[in-house]
């Protein structure tokens, strides 16, 4: 991997060096995002570009192909992402690196560990020990599963209880590491607890990639249960943006929730999505509660946080969410189809 040119020698030097705060005034910084390759890293890596710093991605699936340089790593790989971080000396870390899919932690859960909690270890020790300013973490709405049920804010604590399913464990896991690290090293980082996301290469089982989907090939919208599961879609360009925002100092050592602009019912969500494509027809099925899964239906999370520290807030109404989608997927296939990666 030939990373790009080295800093000038006032950032040189052997051991540790002294934390810098990221961009006060607007300061171009050097930003390492890992998970870089995948959907939402891909969003936060070009927005990053956009704003003018310079971006390496970390993934194991990241080629010389990809829009920004970088090295195809495991964030496990100790040695390896060690040695990274000591020569490529970054400001900042957006560490998005790992493993999403809820059904696909419950399938593996080895795994998922590894990859979301020792991989979170190994990038927080790197960071601190090359002298990294602030690690933006993606956290997760799962940890609410491990909250009680009424308002959650910022400030409400784990129940000892349990999180109820291996992900949101992981999810914890993540952010107790992350205050571990600011108390034991001082190493400054920033957890987003988002909720679902979509929007450009959203993962293909997503209900709202399913829907578009199914509605793009003329095939009816099948929602499973009675419709009235909420969520409060996000999409990833908001996400980015919060992404952004979070390396200010104002938001060292924070935790914030993100939500969409609204909540959604699936029934809202397949009628809106029918009305798209002139009324495909929607069937219910019913299907029992998976483990673990996470229930919106009586949570009520407030982002008044993040609109007030960071001046946050959700642009992207679902409607032009799905319109933007839509025209997205049209502008790539020449028709409607639809298609996650």
């Amino acid at each position: 991997m030939a990373l790009p040119a080295d800093r000038d020698s006032r950032r040189s030097g052997p051991g540790v060096r002294p934390h810098h705060p990221p961009h006060p005034q607007g300061d171009l910084m050097r930003a390492l995002v890992t998970g870089g390759s995948g959907f939402i890293g891909r969003h936060v890596a070009r927005r990053f570009h956009e704003e003018g710093h310079e971006v390496l991605v970390v993934d194991t699936r990241w080629t010389p192909d990809d829009p920004f340089p970088g090295a195809a790593l495991s964030v496990t790989a100790r040695r390896e992402l060690t040695d990274l971080f000591a020569s490529w000396r970054p400001d900042v870390v957006l560490h998005l690196a790992g493993v999403a899919d809820a059904r696909a932690v419950l399938a593996d859960p080895v795994t998922a560990m590894d990859v979301n909690v020792t991989g979170t270890t190994v990038v927080l020790d790197a960071a601190a020990a090359s002298g990294v300013s602030r690690v933006v973490l993606a956290g997760s709405c799962w940890v609410y599963n491990a909250m009680r049920i009424e308002a959650i804010d910022e400030d409400e604590p784990f129940l000892p209880t349990g999180a109820g399913h291996f992900y949101t464990t992981s999810m914890i896991a993540k952010e107790l590491l992350a205050r571990d690290y600011a108390r034991l090293h001082g190493l400054a980082s920033t957890v987003l607890r988002y909720s679902p996301i979509y929007g450009p290469g959203m993962w293909p089982g997503l209900v709202v990639s399913a829907f578009l989907r199914a509605a793009a090939e003329g095939r009816e919208l099948t929602v499973f249960g009675d419709g009235s599961e909420r969520r409060a879609f996000l999409h990833v360009h908001d996400l980015a943006d919060a992404f952004h925002r979070a390396t200010a100092p104002i938001a060292a050592g924070q935790v914030y929730n993100l939500e969409g602009p609204e909540i959604i019912t699936t029934g809202e969500l397949a009628e809106r999505v029918s009305a798209l494509f002139g009324g495909v027809p929607i069937t219910y099925r019913e299907e029992p509660t998976r483990r673990g899964e996470l229930v919106y239906s009586q949570r009520f999370v407030s982002t008044a946080k993040a609109r007030a520290q960071l001046g946050w807030a959700p642009r992207i109404t679902i409607d032009e969410g799905l319109r933007m989608e839509l025209e997205h997927r049209t502008d790539r296939s020449g028709t409607a189809e639809v298609g996650g990666r």
